[in-house]
């Protein structure tokens, strides 16, 4: 039997209880989402429904190595050092066509050494002796590349031209049309002299699932993304159907729907890559981004060049994002390196001009920079950029803004959910309640006040706000709080003015000559 207040036998309690006591922020656990699929030759994968993975090893285990979910799963690791990370499995779509490309050898007066051959960016080297032919050349090229079970492809010697091999993507889909087929790419590497390749680049590859079943996979109504996945990555690229799939799941435009709607208030943000050279890869993007405004959900990482897998490069840098957020959600990821990436030739890399970088940012294209040679992120940002928004309150746009905005909404919501706001009572003023008892769950709009102000005081306190003093003068305008219609709840307008994301440092040096100023 409990005890209470009118209790009168001696005896000694001893209890304890879980409470929320006041309302303080705390950080969003992230969680990598990856959608993408698998070995077809795996038969006991349920499609579409999120499966939890514990390292890239198990991805592979558990969905094939080399698969799509595989290797993007190895690259979202290398960002997240270990951060939670699930996978969407989705069966090849019924179309799908698995890319494939060729490279022809010849060898004459061949010197002995090592061949940098290079796969989708992934050395797989090997080495040739004075006593191989084109053919033996052939066999070991493809015998290395048979060797690493975690490379997107598989190789074959041409059945007819036999110093010929033939490479073939793991993976039915457009995917496989970027994966690349190098020689040399790191400094002081050179082919041995006799040798030479010809190489034809990987194509045909076609039938991409439809992500919506993956997506209604995570929930669907009032229980959408019902375990708050806060960072996606997908193998789909910029197929434009997926993109709409993606946008109407989390919500386009500025409005209470989909993953933003009041009863839901778990968005997440989703990244795709692009390799495309030069400035016809720089005007495609900015096509893409501009017929792509309301999109809150989507961004594209761009690394111009780059021999990497273009969804690879989205997936590191997410992870990088969801790591620096766990522990920081207001940290923007400008200056951080991608790990194993490489740049593009200096001639194809639109974003070495600051305008070129600037003109992407403005469209929603997250450019990158190379800084002592190595691939670094700058503005990470959605498509979102409506013409009715003004640049300078374009929340939206900064995915760091969209990880503080995801804290803010659930922290509100965890805050409102608690013990402490259920079975309330609401009244006009609450010290005019004198019972102990009922005025515990006594309610006022000073109370609602009180307990936003406490909550905004604890958002500036971890930089997400660019102070509380604005959102707490508000909150005694009139009309902040409002009790509903007949008594049933309280309507809150929590006006807040998030912190900067600091991106341009200007400074202007001025110098003279003239001693004469010490003088003065």
């Amino acid at each position: 039997m409990p005890l209470n207040a009118t209790s009168l036998a001696a005896a000694v309690g001893a209890g304890v209880q879980n409470v929320r006591f006041s309302a303080e922020a705390t950080n969003v656990p992230r969680k990598i989402l990856i959608i993408g699929t698998y070995d077809p030759a795996i038969t006991t994968i349920v499609d579409d429904v999120p499966v939890l993975i514990t390292s890239a090893a198990d991805a592979g285990d558990k969905f094939g190595f080399g698969s799509m979910i595989h290797r993007l799963a190895i690259q979202a690791f290398t960002g997240s050092n270990g951060v939670e990370t699930w996978v969407v499995p989705q069966a090849e779509d019924g179309s799908a066509v698995q890319a494939a490309g060729d490279i022809t050898f010849t060898a004459a007066s061949l010197e002995s050494g090592m061949v940098y051959l290079y796969i989708a960016g992934l050395p797989v080297p090997f080495t040739v002796t004075s006593a191989d032919d084109s053919d033996a050349v052939a066999i070991k090229a493809a015998a290395a590349i048979n060797a690493d079970q975690d490379l997107p492809v598989t190789a074959v010697v041409n059945g007819v031209t036999t110093e010929q091999i033939d490479i073939t993507a793991k993976t039915g889909a457009p995917w496989g049309n970027d994966i690349t087929i190098d020689f040399n790419l790191n400094f002081g590497q050179d082919t041995p002299s006799g040798l030479t390749m010809v190489i034809t680049d990987m194509a045909s590859g076609a039938g991409v699932p439809d992500i919506t079943t993956g997506l209604d996979g995570l929930g669907t109504g009032d229980d959408a993304n019902e375990n708050f996945f806060t960072d996606v990555v997908h193998g789909y690229l910029q197929d434009s159907t997926t993109l709409d799939a993606i946008s109407a799941y989390v919500g386009a435009g500025n409005d209470f729907i989909g993953l933003y709607d009041k009863l839901v208030a778990r968005p997440f943000r989703v990244l795709t890559g692009d390799i495309v050279a030069g400035s016809g890869g720089l005007s495609a993007l900015v096509a893409i981004g501009n017929n792509r405004k309301l999109d809150r959900a989507n961004g594209i990482i761009a690394v111009p060049g780059s021999p990497n897998h273009p969804s690879e490069i989205a997936a590191q840098t997410m992870g990088h994002m969801a790591r620096i957020n766990l522990d920081r959600a207001a940290q923007s990821y400008i200056g951080i390196p991608l790990i194993d990436i490489f740049a593009g030739v200096t001639s194809d890399r639109w974003t070495s001009d600051y305008d070129d970088r600037d003109t992407a940012v403005k469209a929603g294209i997250s450019p990158t920079a190379i800084q002592n040679g190595a691939v670094t992120l700058q503005n990470v940002v959605t498509f979102y950029h409506p013409d009715s928004v003004p640049v300078e309150s374009n929340g939206y746009r900064s995915m760091r803004n969209i990880s503080i905005l995801q804290n803010i909404m659930d922290n509100v919501k965890v805050t409102f959910e608690a013990e402490k706001w259920q079975g309330i009572s609401i009244v006009e003023d609450v010290t005019a309640v004198t019972s102990t008892t009922d005025r515990l769950k006594a309610r006022d709009v000073d109370s609602v006040k009180d307990e936003l102000s406490t909550l905004a005081t604890s958002f500036a306190s971890k930089a997400w706000l660019y102070n509380s003093g604005f959102t707490i003068e508000k909150l005694a305008e009139a009309g902040a709080v409002e009790i509903r219609p007949g008594n049933t709840g309280f309507n809150n307008i929590l006006s807040i003015l998030l912190s900067g994301e600091g991106a341009i440092l200007d400074t202007v040096t001025q110098f003279d000559t003239s001693i004469a100023i010490l003088l003065n």
